[in-house]
This record gives C-alpha cells, structure tokens and sequence, in this order.
C-alpha cells in the first residue's frame, strides 16, 4: 500500500465524498477504515491485521464494544446502525457492506442527526 492510500485511512472517511465512489470503491475503503479502527480498539499489535473475513464476534467484538463501535461509526460516517447488527455472526467485510450501502442516504442520516 503507498502512502497515499494509506493516507486514506489515516482519519475517516468523509460520507459526501464516499457517497461519490462507486460501491466497490466505497465498502474497500469503509472496510480498511473499520479493520483499522478495530485493530486499535481490540489492541492487535502492529505485525497483524483484523481480517475482513472474520465474523466480528469472532475477533472479540462484545456487548459493550459494540455500542462503542456504532456510535463512532454513527458520528463518523453519519450512518444509522443497530449495536445487534454488530453483534451478530456477519463478517467485517459484510459490516462494511452494509455500511457503505446506509452511507449513500444522507437524508436518512440527517433525520437522526447525524452529519458532519
């Protein structure tokens, strides 16, 4: 990966410019975005990654994680998502799928509040 991609990730993504890509573009980038933040909240040393293909229950996300995950990803991506959604067997990939689908309605973001 070169540094400007790199430099993607390095903050959020900004919903009015993911909203812009197509949907491959825009679930990649939400994944790589989610597989970071989790490998910082789950503690996974730096030689390792959060594999996409892994359930989230799987890679240690619980109740309370949970609940810290969807607010971020609330206020981050302005986004609306149930903490049951996190908690369920559906892998990151398919999280950000999901994401990246729920990120392209702004209205619906904006009715709960939730824009940048």
């Amino acid at each position: 990966m070169n540094s400007a991609t790199t430099s993607l990730f390095a903050t959020p993504p900004d919903p009015s410019a993911l909203r812009a890509m197509d949907p491959d573009t825009r679930t990649r980038i939400i994944e790589a975005w989610l597989c970071r933040e989790l490998g910082h909240v789950l503690d996974v040393p730096p030689a390792h990654r959060v594999n996409p293909d892994r359930p989230l229950r799987g890679i240690g996300v619980d109740s309370l994680l949970a609940l810290c995950l969807k607010r971020r990803l609330e206020l981050e991506l302005g986004v609306s998502i149930k903490a049951h959604d996190l908690l369920r067997d559906d892998t990151v990939g398919e999280i950000a799928a999901l994401l990246a689908q729920s990120v392209t309605q702004p209205a619906q973001a904006a009715a709960y509040g939730m824009t940048r």
